[in-house]
This record gives C-alpha cells, sequence and structure tokens, in this order.
C-alpha cells in the first residue's frame, strides 16, 4: 500500500513541470556528521558551510570545491547551527555552535576567532542587523541575546523570569529558540521562534519583552524569513506547516498548501523556510525537512510547488543566490541546484 502511494505521488507529479535540476553534487566524508549550516556570500562566489562534527569550510558557490578550512571538527565537537555574513562587512561572516561559542571570520585573510561564547547554552540561531551594528543570538537556554558587533558588548537580553511566570505574563521565549531574523529594512525589529509554538516580535527600543505574539508555528530549525509586512514560517508538524503572517497585527494571512502535493504518508515536517532570492516579487519560498522527500520551490499565491529536488535523507539548511539553491543535511553532501 506504502508503494501505491509512493507511485500515485510521482505520477501525480510527473503532469507538472519540474523548474529545478540539480547542478553540481560536493561529497564529504562521513565523519563530519551532517551538514548543518550553509550561506552564500553576497555575490554567490562562495558558500559557507557548518557540519555536525564541528566543522567550518569555505567552498566554490557553483561547484561546491573546497576552498578553505577554518575550522576542523572532531569527534566530540558539537554542531555548527547557523551561519551569517555580516551586510556591510562582506568578508566577514558568523559561526554559531551548539557548544555554546559564536565565532568570527574572515574569508579574505581566512582569520578565525572567538566572537563571544554563551555558558550553558546552545546557540542554534544567529542574525546580523541590516545595518551591520548587531548581532542576535538564540537557543537552548530560550535567552534572546543582542550584541554589539564592534565591540561584542552585550547590549540586551530578553529572558524569562519567575515572576512574569507566576503571573502568567508570557512576553518572553519559554522553551529552546531555533531561528532568528533582523527586519531586511528596519533594523530595530527581530522576530524569533521556537519549542514553545510562537514567534515573537521584538523592538529593541523596547526592552521589556516582546512588542508581538505569533502563536502557532513550532519552529524547529532556521524556518523563518520576512519580506516588508510579512513573516514566512515552516512548522515542524504533520500538515499545515507553510504559513503566512502579518508583521503589524501578528494575524495569520493564509496557510500554504499546495495544490499540486500529493499528501504523504511521512508528513510535512519542516525544519527550514525562506523566501528564494531569485524572485524579486517575494512569492517563491524554497523549503525542506524530514517529510515529504523533497526541497520545494512553491509559489505562495498560486500555492503550487514550481519544481523539486528529491533528497533521501532530512534537510536541515537551505540558501539561495539568484537562480542557485544550495541544500543539505544528513547525507554526506551538499547539493547545488538551480531554479529557472
Amino acid at each position: 500500500m506504502q508503494n501505491r502511494h509512493s507511485w500515485l505521488q510521482r505520477a501525480h507529479q510527473s503532469n507538472v513541470r519540474n523548474h529545478c535540476r540539480i547542478t553540481h553534487k560536493a561529497h564529504f566524508p562521513d565523519n563530519l556528521h551532517g551538514l548543518y549550516s550553509t550561506r552564500f556570500s553576497a555575490n554567490g562566489e562562495m558558500v559557507v558551510v557548518g557540519f555536525g562534527s564541528g566543522g567550518v569550510q569555505i567552498r566554490n558557490g557553483t561547484t561546491g570545491e573546497l576552498k578553505a578550512t577554518l575550522k576542523s571538527g572532531l569527534e566530540t565537537s558539537m554542531p555548527i547551527m547557523c551561519c551569517r555574513f555580516n551586510p556591510v562587512r562582506r568578508d566577514v561572516f558568523y559561526a554559531s555552535s551548539a557548544c555554546g561559542t559564536i565565532f568570527m571570520c574572515d574569508t579574505r585573510t581566512k582569520e578565525f576567532s572567538r566572537f563571544i561564547f554563551e555558558p550553558d547554552n546552545e546557540v542554534n540561531t544567529i542574525d546580523v542587523s541590516i545595518t551591520g551594528d548587531y548581532l542576535v543570538s538564540g537557543g537552548k537556554d530560550a535567552v534572546v541575546r543582542l550584541y554589539d558587533i564592534e565591540s561584542t558588548k552585550l547590549i540586551l537580553m530578553y529572558k524569562k523570569d519567575e515572576e512574569s511566570l507566576m503571573e502568567n505574563r508570557v512576553n518572553f521565549h519559554r522553551m529552546r529558540i531555533f531561528a532568528s531574523r533582523f527586519h531586511d529594512v528596519y533594523p530595530d525589529l527581530i522576530i524569533t521562534g521556537g519549542w514553545d509554538d510562537t514567534v515573537r516580535i521584538w523592538d529593541i527600543r523596547v526592552p521589556s519583552g516582546s512588542a508581538r505574539v505569533i502563536k502557532g508555528p513550532h519552529i524547529c530549525g532556521d524556518a523563518i524569513d520576512i519580506r516588508e509586512t510579512h513573516i514566512l514560517t515552516g512548522s515542524w508538524v504533520v500538515r499545515d506547516s507553510l504559513q503566512l503572517w502579518d508583521l503589524t497585527s501578528a494575524k495569520l494571512i493564509d496557510t500554504i498548501n499546495p495544490q499540486n502535493r500529493s499528501s504523504t504518508l511521512n508528513g510535512e515536517f519542516l525544519y527550514v523556510a525562506h523566501y528564494f532570492n531569485g524572485d524579486p516579487s517575494s512569492d517563491l519560498v524554497v523549503i525542506g525537512g524530514s517529510g515529504t522527500g523533497m526541497v520545494e520551490v512553491i509559489s505562495l499565491k498560486q500555492k503550487k510547488v514550481m519544481g523539486s529536488f528529491n533528497v533521501s535523507k532530512p534537510i536541515f539548511t537551505i540558501d539561495s543566490c539568484r537562480s542557485v539553491i544550495v541544500f543539505g543535511g544528513m547525507e554526506s553532501a551538499i547539493t547545488f541546484g538551480d531554479y529557472s
């Protein structure tokens, strides 16, 4: 019966033109323990990658060819969970680790140093403001931290406390944070999400707590993105995983269930959801996870899968630069594809 379901799914999708094609696939050793994070440079010429072993590499942005190893992974090391370039100092990127350290890396000089250490924390997510002034972090301890990039000083913490929990004033995250985004226009706004089934909107000019809260999304990976007043979320849930929210009201705009995708016996379970960089209209998004067996490019307006890449193992990380998409996860390979 399961085989018949898979056959029907393939048959249904074969009637839809697939705009995606794999262009390169770069394999890496199994002892790197999977690909947990990846990020294109601004011009797309390089991609930085972080592994489950704690390793950090720079690779060619088209072929995946190894250019430099900035940090070698060890069997006992913790995964590199997130990588982000500085929008102003474009040779510099930051990499956060489940060991609690945020590293600063220079792609030109190949220098690698510790930016900050958060004791007893696992830093699952970081982001850098559009001005390059601030870095935000979130992780296991449910605290949203804001750092001054120039001085590395901690300038703001959004942290739960016993008093607010007793009075049921939930202005902070209560469980692990897995995604964070600065607004792409307004550097004072941050959006975060995690295991507590909330996405929170923070205004760093207001230190008392989240300005607004979206209730519902169960975020377990890099699955929040923003364009103007729209927030995109991808939840690790069986169905209704891809949703669009209004920034100003924190209300649901739409749940995107593609009309041309058959339901899967394995559910959806998204780990990552991003707007597609090659679409200036912000209609196309790229998603992946552990349920559908695909990395998909989806039209929000048409509610259709416009293209897909078949995958055999869970996907933890996706990025795009113009028409190129890079992705990976538990398979020991970095895959590059094209959407046209």
